[in-house]
C-alpha cells in the first residue's frame, strides 16, 4: 500500500484502543495505590508490555491494511485478550502475573498469525513477515513459558522476551523498514488518537478522586493548575504530529531519526499517565503541608518524562525539516522556523531537568505548598506554549 494514499484509523481499530486504554486505567489505578519507588517500577515493568503489544496490532494494521472476515475475527481475539490482561493487572507482578503472562502471550501468538497470513498472501511482504513471525514466536513462548516458572525468574523470562520482542524489529529495521515503512498519516493518527485518550485518563484519574472531595481555594488552585498542565502537554505534542519522520525514513532512509520518534513514545506515554496519577494526589493532599516525599517525586519524574520525550520529539521534527532550493527567501524562512524548533526542544529538555533539580533541593522538611510546586511546573510547560505560539503566527488569534 502506497504511504501517501488516505489511511484513517478504523472503526475496529478504535475498539481496540478503547479496550488496551482501559488496560491503562488499571495500570493508572494501581499506581494510584501504591506510589512508592516500587509501586512506580511495577507499573512501568506491565506498562512497557501493554504499549508494545498495542504497537504490534498497530504496526501490522499500517503496514498491511485489510478488511476481511479473517482479518476481523483475529482483531476480535486480540480484543478479547486485551481485555484479559485488563483483568490480569490488578497484582500483574504477584497472584495475577501468571494470567497476565498468558493474555500478553496470546496477543503475540495471533499476531503472528496475521503475519503469517500476509506472508502467504503478499509474496513482497515474505521476507519481513517471515522474520518478524519467527521472532515474534519465540518472544511470545518465552513468555508462555513463563507461566510455569515462578517469581522472581517468571519476571527475568519476561525480560528476555520483551528484548526478544522489541529487538526484532530493530535487527531488521535498516533492511526492511524502508520498504515497508508505516503509512505517513496512518501511523501518527493512531499514535495521537493512543495519547489523546492516555491523557483523557489522567483527567479522569483527577476527576474520579476529586469528586467527593471537600473544595477548599488551594485546592481548585492546585485543580486547575493540573489542568492547564495536561493543556499545555496536550499542546506541544500535536504541534508536531506531521508524519515527517516517517517521511524522513520513506525518502532519506533516516532510519535512526524514526527509530527514536517511535521508542520515545514509551517513556512518554509513561509519563502521561503517571503525571494524571501524581496531581490527583496532590489535589487530594493537605494544602497546608509539603507534600510527602513519594508523592513529590511522583509528580517530579511524570513532568520530566513528558517535558524531556517531548523535547526530543520536537528534536526530531526539527531534524526531518528539509530546507527548500526554490528561493534564499524560502530557505531562510526554513531555517529560522528549524532554529525555532530547536531552541523549543531546549527548553523543553532544560526545564525537564529543572523540575527533577526542583524535586532533589525540596526536602521533606522544606514547606512548600503543593499549590506552589505544581504552579512552578504549570509555568514551565505554559512557557512552552508561549514558544510554540511566537513559532507559529497562525496560532494567535485571528480577525474574522
Amino acid at each position: 500500500m502506497d504511504s501517501y494514499t488516505e489511511h484513517h484509523v478504523t472503526w475496529l481499530e478504535n475498539f481496540y484502543d478503547l479496550i488496551v486504554a482501559i488496560i491503562v486505567f488499571q495500570l493508572s489505578r494501581d499506581l494510584n495505590q501504591d506510589v512508592s519507588v516500587y509501586g512506580f517500577l511495577s507499573f512501568v515493568a506491565l506498562f512497557i508490555p501493554v504499549v508494545w503489544s498495542w504497537i504490534g496490532v498497530t504496526f501490522y494494521s499500517t503496514r498491511f491494511e485489510t478488511d476481511d472476515l479473517a482479518h476481523r475475527l483475529l482483531m476480535l481475539l486480540q480484543i478479547a485478550a486485551a481485555a484479559f490482561m485488563a483483568v490480569s493487572v490488578p497484582d500483574g507482578l504477584g497472584k495475577n502475573s501468571s494470567w497476565f503472562a498468558l493474555s500478553y502471550a496470546l496477543m503475540r501468538t495471533i499476531l503472528v498469525i496475521e503475519y503469517l497470513r500476509t506472508g502467504r498472501n503478499v509474496s513482497a511482504a515474505r521476507e519481513i513477515t517471515t522474520r518478524y513471525s519467527i521472532g515474534f514466536s519465540i518472544a511470545a513462548g518465552i513468555w508462555f513459558a513463563s507461566i510455569f516458572v515462578p517469581p522472581p525468574f517468571r519476571l527475568i523470562m519476561w525480560i528476555i522476551g520483551l528484548a526478544v520482542d522489541i529487538g526484532t524489529p530493530l535487527l531488521f529495521a535498516r533492511q526492511l523498514s524502508v520498504q515497508f515503512a508505516p503509512h505517513v498519516h496512518h501511523l501518527p493518527e493512531r499514535f495521537g488518537s493512543f495519547t489523546i485518550i492516555v491523557l483523557g485518563i489522567s483527567i479522569l484519574g483527577v476527576v474520579n478522586g476529586i469528586a467527593d472531595h471537600n473544595w477548599t481555594v488551594p485546592s481548585i488552585i492546585s485543580a486547575g493548575l493540573g489542568l492547564s498542565i495536561a493543556f499545555s502537554l496536550w499542546w506541544i505534542y500535536f504541534d508536531t504530529v506531521d508524519g515527517s519522520e516517517i517521511r524522513a525514513l520513506r525518502e532519506n532512509k533516516q532510519i535512526g531519526i524514526y527509530i527514536t520518534w517511535l521508542y520515545i513514545h514509551f517513556p512518554l506515554i509513561i509519563g502521561f499517565t503517571a503525571f494524571g496519577v501524581g496531581i490527583e494526589h496532590v489535589v487530594l493532599s493537605n494544602q497546608a503541608l509539603a507534600l510527602p516525599s513519594s508523592e513529590k517525586w511522583l509528580l517530579c519524574i511524570s513532568t520530566f518524562l513528558c517535558l524531556f520525550t517531548l523535547g526530543i520529539i520536537q528534536i526530531t521534527s526539527a531534524m526531518t525539516a528539509i530546507n527548500p532550493l526554490s528561493s534564499s527567501s524560502s530557505s531562510s524562512s526554513a531555517n529560522s522556523k528549524k532554529s525555532a524548533t530547536y531552541a523549543a526542544a531546549i527548553y523543553s529538555m532544560v526545564a525537564a531537568i529543572a523540575v527533577l533539580v526542583i524535586g532533589a533541593v525540596l526536602k521533606d522538611d522544606i514547606l512548600i505548598l503543593p499549590a506552589v510546586l505544581i504552579g512552578i511546573m504549570a509555568i514551565a510547560c505554559a512557557g512552552q506554549v508561549v514558544l510554540d505560539v511566537k513559532r507559529h503566527p497562525h496560532h494567535r488569534f485571528s480577525n474574522f
